[in-house]
């Protein structure tokens, strides 16, 4: 039972790797002005690679929370009265 668990703490630290490498793209992107849809196309190796090395519940999961982290984020930005501060918290 031992061997299986040094390959699953390695196949998740390369998921890992892969989502940070591709989020960083997009965030690289997005700061440069580009809109969501250039970001995406600009960005399409990183996606292939972290669809690759992620489970594809893990890649929905991980999309979802980085888009929802963006969206609080730019309501932070523009001043928007969040009724719970703890969504905003870290």
């Amino acid at each position: 039972m031992s061997q299986p668990e040094p390959s699953l703490k390695s196949e998740r630290r390369k998921c890992y790797e892969a989502r940070d490498k591709y989020v960083d793209c997009i965030d690289k992107f997005l700061a440069q002005g580009k809109n969501e849809q250039e970001a995406e196309k600009a960005c399409r190796a990183e996606r292939k690679e972290f669809n690759g090395d992620c489970p594809t519940s893990w890649v929905n999961h991980f999309i979802r929370k980085y888009q929802f982290e963006r969206y609080k984020k730019t309501l932070a930005e523009q001043g928007v009265n969040i009724a719970d501060k703890n969504a905003l918290s870290e």
